[in-house]
């Protein structure tokens, strides 16, 4: 019966610690460890040395249901220069008897920076097998993202953005160092990078573990996003020093170069693989300042996360028009973007936008929001999973209010046929300047029936329009718009590629709206706002027709058109 225990305790502990064997690789169980021992752990607090210091176990709490983390206290030189146990040093591998015990994890808010928590090396090995969650009531040594390439509004918008996902940002130089001949060991810097090229957004911990045969690495020790299955990039990092800090000592680095990927972000930790690539997303951003000439790129990559890539365009893009702009203030901006993406359904799909903005208080912000909002439908859309190949955008922006208000619009004192062409000649009061008109031309509807025809002139961004409609709705009593039907995602897509545009003229028929159910409106074949839904009302009818200007226009005016026999 003795023998029985022994080999069944025997092979428990081949099971837990199979892969560290087979990467040669010792390891110490939460069992074998009292209060009392003491080991070592790695880490980099300057450049890409690895040093050492000293620890002592304290303790083991928790259970096996719910995981294990160990006390240990720091101590040594490298600590009282570090300021304790810094952010960064996550993932630094903790050994006791020259056997590899865990990583530097978890600690609580304003205690003593020498102590933290380790989480048990057994418990990251099982992200390369079937992982099952492990809760922890702990504070994890975070890891806020680091930003280089940024401006200080740049780091402030992106910082608000990823707020909601309980990100921190923080600034830190561009490094130059070269490190393509520095590798990745227990106790190195590790980078994990979300965004890198001209611009990088990523995090830095320390590596745990490190199989040579199969080139499999664990770090930090605790999550990073914790969002599973991952696909983030891995690189090395360059050290500027570990700063002090009354809460939480923190290293201030730089990532290197790209070693390889991460694939998975669990709550032990993160797991990866060397010499392999994650999927990317090359996003390219070219800015002028109409002002100065000046122009400005970036030429990025980013992950494939699909609740994170809308978040990161938005703020790449932002960051290179603010860059461009170098200014804080109103003014106008115009925006064009192509995405090419894949639907698995839908096949191949190409978003094309052009659009202008307005801002009289911060013009970059108001320049990508049509971006941001193709990303989001694109890569957070409930109808199937998409695939985004590339993003290209190309922005001019200029401190001028380039904005007119439509003031009236004119036409012929006369009777026009179905298929006439009325000429009408809209007049403009611009910022600042003397009053201006435009002609244009809009044709009746051949199956147009005779009697009033009522028009609208109006500017292609229809929300003022549609709020005034609303209320006029709601003071004659007509009937509230229905419910849409469910579109599908090819509808979704069009409606975005075809949307009016801020520097359109648009031209319409207007429905003869009605006040009770059983009145017939007089123009056919137009949508009736009493009847149909807000995205028919936006659409228009299909008489509907668009005249594209050099500037932003506001406002809207009606005209009734008398229409004769043919």
């Amino acid at each position: 019966m003795k023998h029985c225990k022994f080999l069944l305790a025997f092979i428990l502990i081949l099971c837990i610690n199979g892969i560290a064997v087979a990467a040669n690789i010792p390891t110490i169980s939460v069992d074998e460890l009292h209060p009392g021992m003491r080991g070592y752990a790695k880490t980099v607090i300057k450049g890409v040395n690895i040093e050492t210091f000293d620890v002592e176990i304290l303790g083991v709490t928790g259970s096996d249901v719910a995981g294990h983390n160990i006390l240990i206290k720091a101590s040594g030189p490298l600590i009282e220069k570090s300021g304790g146990i810094a952010q960064g040093m996550s993932g630094s591998p903790v050994y006791i008897d020259g056997r590899l015990a865990g990583a530097v994890a978890y600690g609580k808010a304003f205690s003593d920076p020498n102590y933290c928590f380790l989480t048990p090396i057994e418990e990251m090995l099982k992200m390369f097998e079937n992982y099952e969650p492990r809760p922890s009531v702990f504070l994890p040594k975070n890891t806020p993202l680091m930003v280089s390439g940024f401006t200080d509004d740049g780091v402030q918008y992106l910082s608000d953005k990823l707020l909601p996902l309980g990100l921190k940002t923080y600034a830190v130089p561009t490094g130059n160092q070269d490190l393509s001949n520095v590798p990745l060991e227990p106790g190195s810097s590790i980078g994990v990078e979300l965004v890198r090229g001209d611009l990088s957004i990523g995090a830095i911990g320390t590596v745990t573990w490190k199989d040579d045969d199969t080139g499999r690495i664990l770090a930090f020790g605790h999550p990073f996003l914790q969002r599973g299955s991952a696909d983030y990039f891995m690189t090395n990092a360059w050290i500027f020093a570990s700063i002090p800090n009354m809460e939480s000592s923190f290293k201030v680095g730089a990532l290197g170069n790209l070693k390889g990927r991460i694939s998975q972000d669990r709550a032990t930790g993160i797991a990866g693989i060397i010499n392999e690539n994650p999927k990317v997303i090359p996003m390219f951003v070219s800015v002028t300042d109409k002002d100065r000439g000046l122009h400005r790129t970036a030429s990025v990559q980013l992950i494939t996360d699909e609740d994170l890539v809308p978040t990161l365009i938005d703020g790449v893009c932002y960051n290179t028009v603010n860059q461009a702009f170098d200014r804080r203030g109103g003014g106008t901006s115009r925006i064009s973007f192509n995405i090419t993406a894949r639907g698995e359904d839908e096949g191949q799909i190409n978003l094309k936008r052009e659009n202008m903005f307005f801002n009289n208080a911060d013009v970059a912000k108001a320049t990508n929001g049509e971006l941001a909002f193709a990303c989001d439908m694109l890569m957070r859309n409930k109808f199937e999973k998409v695939t985004i190949f590339d993003v290209n955008v190309d922005v001019e922006i200029t401190s001028g209010f380039e904005v007119a208000e439509i003031v009236s619009a004119k036409m012929p004192n006369k009777r026009f046929k179905p298929g006439d062409i009325v000429p009408l000649t809209i007049e403009f009061k611009p910022y600042r300047a003397a009053n201006f008109t435009k002609q244009i031309e809009f044709k009746v509807p051949e199956n147009q029936k005779t009697g009033p025809m009522n028009i609208i002139i109006r500017s292609g961004n229809a929300y003022v329009w549609l709020t005034k409609l609303i209320k006029k709705q709601k003071e004659e009593g007509t009937v509230a718009p229905n419910e849409e039907k469910k579109l599908q995602f090819k509808e979704f897509l069009q409606d975005f590629n075809e949307a009016d545009r801020n520097n359109e003229i648009i031209v319409d028929i207007l429905p003869n709206i009605k006040k009770n159910a059983g009145e017939k409106p007089a123009n056919s074949g137009v949508p009736n706002p009493a009847l149909t839904g807000f995205r028919t009302i936006i659409k228009g009818s299909k008489y509907k027709q668009k005249y594209p200007l050099d500037f932003i226009a506001n406002g809207e005016v009606e005209l009734t058109v008398p229409v004769g026999i043919k």
